[in-house]
């Protein structure tokens, strides 16, 4: 894989984002992401996933301004109902799923981030952000529940309607991430908690966590590729690109 290195530690798969300086998402990482994902998904012999970063100060930025602010409709359709279903098998997986955020983790970045059970932060001069208000977007129904269900829902929306970064402090203070640690230390202490979870009695794991993310929605209630015209249709409104332009322009 170009964009995605992908290894073992005993029975945990490690997929460790490695594309750029600040691993913009873009089709292909999204799409060596899904592979990676559901392969560690239908292997019997993992049994915990690390999601990490092998870039210095970030885990991601995003979306890759350059390339995902070009697609026309059709475009934008096929790679974000590619990212749903990216960060839907994550929140879904089977089995114990944490990330190592060794740096900034914004937008994209934060939403696969959230779509993990369990996240280690690194402590210093870095931000969380789900900055889509900004946007003119509206968090779709899973994105909205996966930050409810790490939070709750006076946090969430805090955290969705000012659309600020949080500092890795106030983010443990709220629950969204579960420890802090020096950069360096982050993969490590992602590891051993994942291998922690791994070691759960993996059918009770699973009947648990599929539970606990019913709670409030229901068994049967639609991924977001149910509400993916909805989001193209505010992703191309005036608003929307008006703010794209302003963020491209200063980057």
């Amino acid at each position: 894989m170009e964009h995605l290195l992908s290894e073992r530690d005993g029975n945990l798969a490690i997929l460790t984002l490695a594309r750029g300086k600040a691993n913009a998402l873009n089709q292909a990482l999204v799409e060596e992401l899904c592979g990676a994902v559901a392969a560690a998904a239908a292997d019997g012999s993992v049994r915990g996933l690390v999601l990490a970063s092998d870039r210095p100060r970030f885990f991601s930025s995003g979306f890759d301004i350059r390339e995902v602010f070009t697609y026309d409709r059709d475009g934008m359709a096929a790679f974000f109902g590619r990212f749903i279903d990216l960060y839907e098998s994550l929140y879904h997986f089977p089995k114990p799923v944490v990330a190592a955020l060794s740096g900034h983790t914004f937008a994209g970045g934060a939403i696969l981030a959230l779509a993990c059970d369990f996240r280690i932060m690194a402590d210093g001069d870095f931000g969380f952000a789900l900055n889509e208000i900004n946007l003119g977007l509206a968090l779709s129904p899973t994105l909205r529940d996966m930050l409810v269900n790490a939070v709750g829902l006076v946090r969430a929306r805090d955290v969705i309607l000012f659309g600020e970064p949080l500092t890795p402090t106030r983010a443990l203070e709220i629950g969204l991430v579960r420890e802090l640690a020096p950069a360096e230390q982050v993969r490590a202490r992602a590891i051993a908690c994942a291998r922690l979870l791994a070691a759960k009695p993996p059918s009770a794991f699973r009947e648990i966590k599929r539970s606990l993310h019913e709670f409030g929605r229901g068994e049967d209630a639609p991924g977001d590729r149910a509400t993916l015209g909805r989001f193209l249709d505010m992703w191309f409104s005036d608003e929307a690109r008006d703010a794209r332009q302003a963020v491209a322009a200063r980057v």
